[in-house]
């Protein structure tokens, strides 16, 4: 029994991921620009045939949540195009992978209303906005209003969440609004 490790830059993988940014963002009519940086990070070839879903989800998610329409960009003082950041960086023995934009942020608020509605939590319940976040990785769940081709069906981060835990990985949110 022989364990075959292939270690290659994650940057091979992330050529498709531009090209999936500009697909969606002009399907969408965003403008956004999308970077990268540790292209040179290794990992395992399989671990980053894994991760392929995942990452596809999370720019879906920065691109049709995150980002705005650039009227609205614009009128809050920002750059009409927006910035999706993808990253892989070592931290110890560990990969670290990010998908960062530059959007609104996310709306703690929303996502309690979401989960009220959907009687995940009672109307008077307290949560931190870090437990808020934990909320949106449940099936199922989303605050998108209405249905569209990348959102608003209810398969989303519950499937990051699942990719990345069988790698033994974990996942974690941070937002600011605006």
């Amino acid at each position: 029994h022989s364990l075959s490790v292939r270690m290659v830059p994650i940057g091979q993988a992330f050529g498709k991921f531009r090209r999936l940014v500009r697909d969606l963002s002009h399907e969408m009519g965003r403008e956004v620009e999308m970077t990268t940086a540790g292209e040179d990070t290794e990992l395992d070839k399989n671990v980053i045939d894994r991760l392929n879903d995942p990452i596809v989800h999370l720019l879906r998610n920065s691109i049709d949540h995150g980002i705005e329409p650039h009227e609205q960009r614009l009128a809050a003082g920002k750059p009409a195009r927006g910035r999706v950041l993808l990253s892989a960086s070592y931290a110890g023995a560990s990969v670290v992978i990010r998908v960062e934009d530059d959007g609104a942020g996310i709306d703690a608020e929303t996502v309690r209303r979401k989960a009220v509605q959907r009687g995940l939590l009672g109307e008077g319940d307290k949560r931190t906005e870090e437990e808020l976040f934990a909320l949106m990785f449940l099936p199922g769940f989303s605050t998108s209003e209405r249905v569209t081709k990348i959102s608003g069906r209810g398969v989303g981060l519950d499937v990051v969440k699942r990719a990345v835990e069988a790698l033994r990985g974990r996942v974690r949110v941070e937002s600011r609004r605006g």
